[in-house]
């Protein structure tokens, strides 16, 4: 599948600042990186977003605030793949 350039930024934000396994982050701030798209870009970002939860690419852990979201370990490899990060 291949994944909208705002959830790709997303998930590379999260590769880069290392929020893999326990160390989580609100998903309300996850969000908040893509104020600046357009409407119809934010839709499919946001359908983008749900499905690699889905999928199990990011995790959730349910907080009284909201939920907390960090990248699967055991998948590691696979997200690097999908957002194409020529940095690792």
């Amino acid at each position: 599948m291949e994944l909208s350039a705002g959830c790709k930024a997303v998930l590379r934000r999260l590769l880069s600042q290392r929020r893999i396994g326990g160390k989580h982050i609100p998903e309300q701030i996850c969000l908040r990186w893509l104020k600046n798209l357009r409407k119809e870009e934010y839709r499919r970002t946001i359908k983008d977003w749900e499905w690699c939860i889905k999928e199990g690419l990011v995790l959730i852990k349910p907080k009284p605030g909201g939920r907390h979201v960090f990248l699967n370990p055991a998948r590691v490899k696979e997200i690097k793949d999908f957002v194409s990060y020529e940095k690792w």
